[in-house]
């Protein structure tokens, strides 16, 4: 398990980064960030809970970046869906 300092630091980071890779359409740097920070904690427990064996510094890092950049992504993949549901669905009724 890596230092909460740490996670914040990578939740933050990526999160700000995930937001330009989703071309600025994020929710606002404040809720990328802490849909980052809220990743990188999940995935941080989620190793805890399944390894009973410490894992290597540099691939827990691995993993929680990668779990720091999912859930951004996760969000807005179905926030873009719902929306262009939603404006499908208003133009087929007139």
């Amino acid at each position: 398990m890596l230092a909460p300092l740490w996670l914040l630091t990578i939740g933050i980071v990526t999160g700000l980064v995930t937001r330009s890779m989703a071309s600025g359409n994020g929710y606002g740097r404040v809720a990328d960030a802490l849909l980052g920070i809220t990743g990188a904690f999940a995935v941080d427990w989620i190793l805890g809970v399944l390894t009973d064996t410490p894992i290597a510094w540099s691939r827990s890092t691995l993993f929680t970046i990668w779990g720091a950049a999912l859930l951004p992504h996760l969000a807005h993949f179905i926030a873009k869906r719902h929306t262009a549901r939603h404006l499908h669905g208003s133009l087929s009724n007139r």
